[in-house]
């Protein structure tokens, strides 16, 4: 069985990255802005053949909201980041839209010892205003997985836990963003 589903994963992916498929966006480089609950800050957009990488720097707005508004830290902005990154293919559904498909994942730090995020698919669509360089895109991620990392710095020992449930894919709710992104 476990031999079966890995033939039909790799099977797929050959297929997804075989086909190289038209893109609406015209040069290979955009960057742009993203606001999200969980992220919200710069992103870059690069095409790799017919893959496509997507990284971000970010602050999450919403998460800092709520642990302010319930008083839990003393202070207001806490110094805590996430990094967005996602690898997908992008399959034109018409002159100036898009629909990427691929993996992505939120990693959430303080760039301290302890680091956490989520993992999972990704669905992002992009839609190119005609004849202008900018477009607008709506960011769904559908986490599948979370993980964290303590790392201890007197022993230099770490610890790493990764945890599945039914129920994180509903964390999408919370991770999906909007933005706009310029091509160069």
């Amino acid at each position: 069985m476990r031999i079966r589903r890995i033939s039909i994963v790799i099977t797929v992916l050959i297929l997804i990255v075989a086909v190289a498929p038209l893109s609406a966006r015209q040069s290979k480089f955009a960057m742009g802005v993203q606001a999200g609950f969980a992220a919200t800050g710069v992103v870059v957009d690069v095409g790799l053949g017919p893959l496509y990488l997507n990284a971000g720097i970010n602050y999450p707005l919403g998460y800092t909201y709520v642990a302010a508004s319930s008083g839990a830290g003393s202070d207001s902005f806490p110094k805590v980041a996430t990094i967005t990154l996602d690898l997908s293919t992008a399959f034109a559904m018409g002159e100036n839209f898009d629909l990427k498909v691929g993996l992505g994942g939120i990693l959430l730090t303080d760039f301290g010892p302890a680091t956490g995020g989520l993992v999972g698919p990704v669905v992002k669509g992009e839609y190119w205003v005609p004849n202008k360089n900018y477009g607008l895109f709506l960011n769904i991620n559908v986490p599948v997985m979370l993980f964290g990392i303590l790392i201890d710095d007197a022993g230099g020992d770490s610890t790493a836990v990764v945890d599945f449930d039914p129920l994180y894919p509903l964390l999408g709710l919370l991770t999906t963003s909007v933005g706009v992104l310029f091509s160069f």
